[in-house]
């Protein structure tokens, strides 16, 4: 039930096609050692930035979704580390606000480590470009790393665009940084408007006798993204981690994408449409271990203010109904 539940409550982006190689026993563990602190950059305009990692549900994956700084000199305003139990990968998806003369970006790609060096190989998307790049962290020690971007343009293969030293810094970890922004601006943009009616709230649907579930919703405008969080709530310590979903536009297609992270290691991928009546539909692929598992999710919003969620599961042309819950508006826990 909870496999179910986690991977339903919330409307689950891209892949990441890559060969595959010997899997770790966890192969998230070379990523450890970003979590703790934050990272402060100085960047070429004399500007300073942080940053801080957080662990995803399950520690399956690992985020940030918004920098404190005043610049854009770093690309990578917000990005996500998976395990992708279907391609063998850590994948990664990243996201970078309006450059002037350039736009939002989008990009997709893999990390791997070479001793203390992490290597990202990514194809990002930006308005009427598609860029091959590669991003190398050299650490030095357990609070040090150099930081160089590179690009593929020609024959000479990936050639230098710039490089940045990052510290460790002693400070809150990653106190939601982008809940300031979401005060300011609560309005997601056109293309996700349709969230609209999830903001600024938190929503509990109830499963059986015992087991309740926590969904809260949040709209990072630099971004573009909308940002979901599922838990299931305990009577006697911190609430159970289930799922992180992510909703944006990939700049590449047009379509409306999402990408959803289980606790259980689960990926779900794919996109939303807006169907009769307002409601939500997600068309997913799930990867389970080694079972790809298809899904349809549909929200309903109700007269009376709740929301209906129905989940199917889909072999061959045939639906199996294996959720059908309400979900009711409550007030936003503190976390």
């Amino acid at each position: 039930m909870h496999r179910i539940i986690a991977t339903c409550l919330v409307a689950l982006a891209p892949g990441c096609a890559a060969a595959q190689e010997p899997v770790a026993a966890d192969p998230m563990a070379p990523f450890a050692r970003l979590v703790g602190g934050e990272w402060q950059v100085t960047f070429t305009s004399g500007a300073r930035g942080l940053h801080a990692w957080e662990w995803g549900p399950g520690r399956h994956s690992m985020g940030r979704m918004a920098s404190k700084s005043d610049t854009i000199d770093n690309p990578w305003a917000g990005e996500v580390m998976y395990w992708h139990p279907g391609r063998k990968r850590v994948c990664v998806l990243s996201l970078h606000g309006d450059i002037p003369g350039i736009g939002r970006g989008v990009s997709e790609g893999t990390i791997r480590f070479e001793g203390e060096t992490q290597v990202d190989v990514v194809d990002l998307y930006q308005p009427g470009a598609h860029r091959k790049l590669a991003q190398r962290r050299t650490f030095d020690g357990p609070d040090k790393y150099h930081e160089i971007l590179l690009e593929a343009t020609g024959s000479q293969g990936y050639q230098p665009l710039a490089e940045w030293d990052f510290v460790r810094v002693e400070g809150p970890p990653a106190a939601r940084p982008h809940a300031a922004e979401e005060e300011a601006a609560p309005e997601p943009s056109e293309h996700l408007k349709m969230f609209e009616a999830l903001l600024g709230c938190s929503w509990e649907a109830k499963a059986g006798d015992n087991l309740r579930i926590q969904s809260t919703y949040e709209w990072i405008p630099s971004l573009e993204v909308v940002c979901a969080r599922v838990d299931a709530p305990s009577r006697d310590g911190d609430p159970t981690h289930l799922l992180d979903a992510y909703f944006y536009q990939h700049i590449g297609t047009g379509a409306l994408r999402c990408l959803a992270l289980t606790n259980r290691g689960g990926v779900y991928e794919g996109e939303v449409s807006v169907i009769e009546g307002g409601a939500l539909q997600f068309d997913l692929k799930g990867y389970e271990d080694d079972q790809v598992v298809p899904r349809v999710v549909r929200l309903d919003f109700e007269e009376d203010g709740t929301v209906r969620e129905r989940v199917w599961s889909i072999e061959g042309s045939e639906r199996k109904l294996i959720l059908d819950v309400h979900q009711n508006r409550i007030p936003t826990p503190r976390r």
